[in-house]
């Protein structure tokens, strides 16, 4: 590994961790300085000029979330990856949420934390995270089938075609369901990810049908149509739409819509399709009938990367937090706007408005 040169800051409490670190990166052409706290790294951090900083989480006293927060508010400059042996998903979105390139699981072996540090260090040449986004982006297409055939066989075993089952192996069945629902989620929000990374302003040229070509394939997917919580699909299609763009971008865009509809609705309850024109503009959107949404949320917190809102009465549904993030980055790399409205407690209602060819 030839690692682009750069400034990296090891920070833990642990002096083996740090020996390891310098010990791996000694032949590197990098500059290396260790810090055995969370108060002398930041110190550290705030006075020098460091490319990487990489931080454990659990240490006395100052702790890494509080130094990566820190330095993304005074040193936005500085890229931050985080290393535990406390890893776990909500670690890790909960770094990631809070500016975190990257995080690395202890015990860790030389060859993990130099492609972690590598891709760091490319990222800021290239001021882009497309090497990440790449990466995640394998990972995610090599699950997709192992997990298929996972849910298949639940969904099989729910539906009671090898016999009904009894009460307790049914919630048992329907909690491996629900976490493969989230596991899917993830992969696709990574997959969509690596798509979004479109700057040829060719790709959003063709003319496309926006009813015929991006909604009406989606609404007929057999897992929208057919949905476990039996919420029957309610289309209202207008008069055809036509504008400039990628189809299948915006497929993911009503993807996404249209299975958080489902996912925060309540079970038995219509999905209402929507898509009509205004002057001008082509408007899509999608409502559900469930917990809704607070302002302050829809106001503060909706669009944003890594975000899961915690609302009452959803506490079992899962989430990448990056669908609506996803959702608002495509749609305005098309000229739109994304909104929401909604009365907590009886729904809400997505819409996107895009404009029209010609």
């Amino acid at each position: 590994m030839t690692t682009t040169k750069g400034r990296l800051l090891f920070i833990d409490d642990e002096d083996i961790v740090l020996r390891s670190c310098r010990r791996v990166f000694g032949g590197e052409d990098v500059e290396i300085e260790t810090a055995a706290s969370g108060e002398e790294g930041l110190a550290k951090a705030r006075a020098g000029r460091y490319d990487v900083v990489i931080t454990d989480l659990k240490m006395p006293g100052l702790g890494g979330m509080d130094v990566l927060k820190a330095l993304r508010a005074e040193r936005p400059e500085v890229t931050v990856i985080v290393f535990t042996g406390y890893a776990n998903v909500e670690t890790a979105r909960e770094a990631l949420k809070n500016g975190a390139f990257d995080y690395i699981p202890k015990p860790f072996t030389p060859d993990e934390i130099k492609d972690v540090v590598r891709n760091a260090l490319a990222a800021r040449a290239h001021k882009t995270e497309a090497k990440m986004l790449d990466l995640m982006a394998i990972v995610s297409h090599e699950l997709k089938s192992p997990l298929s055939t996972v849910r298949t066989t639940a969904d099989t075993l729910y539906r009671g075609y090898f016999g009904k089952l009894e009460p307790e192996q049914g919630r048992i069945v329907e909690t491996i369901l629900r976490n493969c629902d989230y596991l899917e989620d993830i992969i696709r929000s990574y997959i969509d990810l690596s798509k979004m990374e479109i700057d040829d302003l060719d790709a959003f040229k063709k003319e496309i049908r926006l009813g015929a070509d991006v909604v009406a394939p989606e609404l007929a997917v057999p897992e929208v149509k057919d949905n476990l919580k039996h919420m029957p699909l309610a289309a209202e299609i207008g008069e055809e739409a036509v504008i400039h763009g990628d189809p299948e971008l915006l497929r993911i865009v009503v993807r996404n819509l249209v299975g958080n509809a489902i996912k925060y609705g309540r079970e038995g309850t219509p999905i209402r399709v929507r898509l009509g024109r205004r002057p001008g503009e082509a408007i899509l959107s999608v409502r559900n009938e469930g917990v809704g949404i607070s302002a302050d949320d829809i106001q503060n917190r909706l669009f944003k990367r890594f975000e899961r809102l915690k609302q009452k009465g959803t506490e079992g549904v899962k989430g990448s937090g990056l669908g609506l993030y996803i959702c608002k980055t495509i749609v305005e790399k098309h000229r739109g706007r994304i909104w929401a409205e909604s009365v907590p407690g009886q729904g809400a209602e997505f819409f996107v408005a895009l404009p029209l060819a010609g």
